[in-house]
C-alpha cells in the first residue's frame, strides 16, 4: 500500500487525514514506509458507541483551524465496515474543496453498505466479524494486541 500512496502522489505535499483511535497503529507503520513530505490531521470518529455493531449514527471531532483547500488529502481508517464514517467524513472533506482525495483503509470487511465509499487503497477483506488489535479496540481495551483478532463476546 505504501508503494501505491507514494507512486500516486510523488512530488506532492500530502495531508493526511487519519480516524483515531482505531487507525493509530496501521498508520504510524504506514507513514514511516513513506518518503513523502505530509501533513497530518487527526479526527475523532465513531458510529460504534461502545458495542460490536454501528448504531448508524456518526460523531465526528473536526479539528479547528486546518485548511484542507487545494490540498491533496488522503483519508485513512482502520476498517471499512458500513461506510457511514468514512462516506460522512468523505462528504465533510469535499465541502473543502481539496485538490484531490483518496481513500484508504486497512481492512475491508465483506458485507453489504449503508453507504459505499470508493477505496483506493485496501490492505486486507475480511469476513464480518468484530475484529480486535492493532490499534483496533473493545470498549477500550484488546488495543495494545499485536496482532488482529475476532472478538467473540
Amino acid at each position: 500500500m505504501a508503494a501505491r500512496i507514494a507512486a500516486d502522489y510523488q512530488g506532492s505535499v500530502v495531508t493526511v487525514v487519519v480516524l483515531m483511535d482505531g487507525a493509530l497503529f496501521f498508520v504510524a507503520d504506514l507513514l514511516r514506509q513513506l518518503d513523502l513530505p505530509i501533513r497530518l490531521v487527526t479526527l475523532s470518529a465513531s458510529s460504534y458507541h461502545g458495542g460490536t455493531a454501528s448504531t448508524g449514527e456518526v460523531r465526528v471531532q473536526w479539528p479547528e483551524a486546518v485548511e484542507f483547500a487545494g490540498q491533496h488529502v488522503l483519508l485513512l481508517d482502520d476498517i471499512y465496515d458500513t461506510g457511514l464514517t468514512l462516506s460522512a467524513l468523505r462528504a465533510r472533506l469535499l465541502t473543502e474543496r481539496p485538490a484531490s482525495l483518496r481513500t484508504g483503509v486497512l481492512l475491508a470487511k465483506k458485507r453489504p453498505r449503508a453507504a459505499e465509499v470508493p477505496l483506493d487503497y485496501r490492505g486486507f477483506e475480511i469476513e464480518d466479524e468484530f475484529v480486535v488489535g492493532y490499534g483496533m479496540d473493545y470498549q477500550g481495551r484488546f488495543r495494545n494486541l499485536p496482532c488482529i483478532g475476532i472478538l467473540k463476546p
